[in-house]
């Protein structure tokens, strides 16, 4: 691990303090000119500053810098190198995130452990990074993260039928990784080095659609010059999954409820059957039971693909897994860019925090591609993200929001984060729990967790 040390320009005792930290192991690099200062910083590389200001002024100049300086790279180590001492005033900037304040003369031993301390901190830091990494492989299922109460469930779920399926219902929105769950499902299971093939049933013609699933041979129809593998063939004895199965044309449900319910198809043209030895995850982001009442989808279809059906929440209602799932995303992504981006700083990470993510996982996993993408330093900023993100934090601030439009937010909020326990939400919230179900009923609020 590399410590790097900056050293502000104009400072008393530079090449003191630099002999100091050569010592101590660190790199040092020495500003030359004051307006390069936070430009530097930027580059978030950094793990003490050195900050020219008098401590007597801490709060009104190396104040602000400190500010500035955390916001670019929180994890630096600020130390002030003022004219005089100032206990007070050191205090004050100590406040803002100074992690020491020296007057002159700089007392060298002083100096000299602090420096030491510093870098004893960077490395329990790291170390202390590693642990919570591997504690939190406790939120992966394959290469699914979250720490939401009802996805731990999921997980929980999947590892205990992964084996053993052979059907399951996936439901979720555009974006909230139907096509990822199905995957991992098929990778926990003992049938993972088998193909895993997917089908858009939306994209399928109706009048292609029976050769697309089950093959043909040659001469089934004008074309048709050849044998033809369909998809179910090509699964074998793996997995085809089947998204958007509530677009599957109805003229053509029976022929795969006959799949389903014999494991047998043929190939269009062909009077031979053959098996269908794969595990079948068909994914839909609609209410399929609602298409099944309006005649557009077979109910006994429906209860043949529900043996097992999986209610994938939207991301805004699992907002504990933004921070989780954008480190994720950074780690992932920053590696197969070839790109040294080492964190996101405040401001950024509360615009995350903020949007609403119509998108679900998919918009915030290409919000921190483009971050990476674009961004000049080693963190991504607030500049970095989409105008569409920072317009939107604009136009649901506080200031923004009616008295009950905060209520609502704060309450449904509290029932995410407690998975829809209504005492515990209660109690988070200083109130009954019959004056939480009124106020539920009044702002109509989302009151479970999402039904496995």
């Amino acid at each position: 691990m590399k410590f790097k040390a900056l050293i502000d320009t104009g400072i008393d005792y530079t090449e003191e303090i630099k002999k100091l930290l050569l010592e101590g192991g660190y790199e040092v690099y020495v500003l030359s000119a004051k307006k390069l200062l936070l430009d530097e910083i930027d580059k978030g590389q950094y793990n003490i500053i050195f900050l020219r200001g008098s401590c007597s002024d801490c709060a009104d100049i190396t104040g602000p810098n400190i500010k500035n300086i955390k916001k670019s790279d929180p994890r630096a180590e600020i130390i002030c190198i003022g004219d005089k001492k100032d206990d007070a005033s050191a205090i004050e900037a100590i406040k803002k995130g100074a992690t020491a304040c020296f007057g002159s003369p700089v007392d060298p031993t002083l100096l000299s452990e602090t420096i030491s301390k510093i870098k004893e901190l960077a490395t329990l830091r790291k170390e202390t990074f590693q642990i919570e990494t591997s504690l939190n492989e406790k939120y992966i299922f394959a290469d699914m993260v979250s720490k939401n109460p009802a996805m731990l469930d999921i997980f929980s779920l999947m590892r205990r039928i992964a084996p053993y399926y052979r059907t399951v219902l996936i439901i979720g929105g555009t974006g909230t990784g139907k096509e990822l769950l199905a995957k991992a499902v098929h990778n926990f299971s003992s049938a993972a080095k088998e193909p895993f093939v997917a089908c858009n049933c939306s994209g399928l013609v109706e009048t292609l659609i029976e050769s697309e699933l089950f093959g043909h041979v040659k001469g089934a129809f004008t074309g048709a010059v050849s044998d033809k593998k369909g998809l179910f063939e090509a699964a074998g004895n793996g997995v085809i999954f089947l998204d958007e199965i509530g677009e599957m044309p109805l003229s053509f449900q029976s022929h795969f409820l006959r799949v389903l319910q014999d494991g047998e198809f043929r190939r269009l043209g062909s009077a031979k059957s053959m098996k269908a030895n794969c595990k079948v995850i068909a994914a839909t982001n609609v209410e399929l039971y609602d298409k099944v009442k309006k005649g557009l989808f077979r109910e006994d279809l429906f209860f043949r693909l529900a043996v097992i059906t999986i209610k994938l929440p939207e991301l805004k209602e699992r907002k504990e897994d933004i921070p989780l799932l954008y480190s994720y995303f950074l780690n992932k992504i920053k590696t197969k860019l070839g790109k040294d981006v080492r964190g996101i700083t405040m401001d950024a990470k509360h615009l995350l925090m903020s949007y609403n993510w119509p998108g679900n996982i998919r918009e915030l996993e290409n919000v921190i591609e483009r971050a990476v993408l674009v961004t000049p330093v080693n963190f991504i900023r607030a500049q970095d993200l989409p105008t569409y993100i920072k317009e939107s934090a604009k136009r649901d601030s506080p200031a923004s929001l009616t008295l009950n439009d905060l209520e609502k937010n704060h309450i449904q909020s509290v029932l995410t984060t407690t998975g829809g326990n209504k005492t515990k939400t209660a109690s988070i919230l200083g109130i009954s729990r019959r004056a939480l179900l009124r106020k539920i009923n009044k702002y109509n609020l989302k009151q479970q967790a999402p039904k496995i």
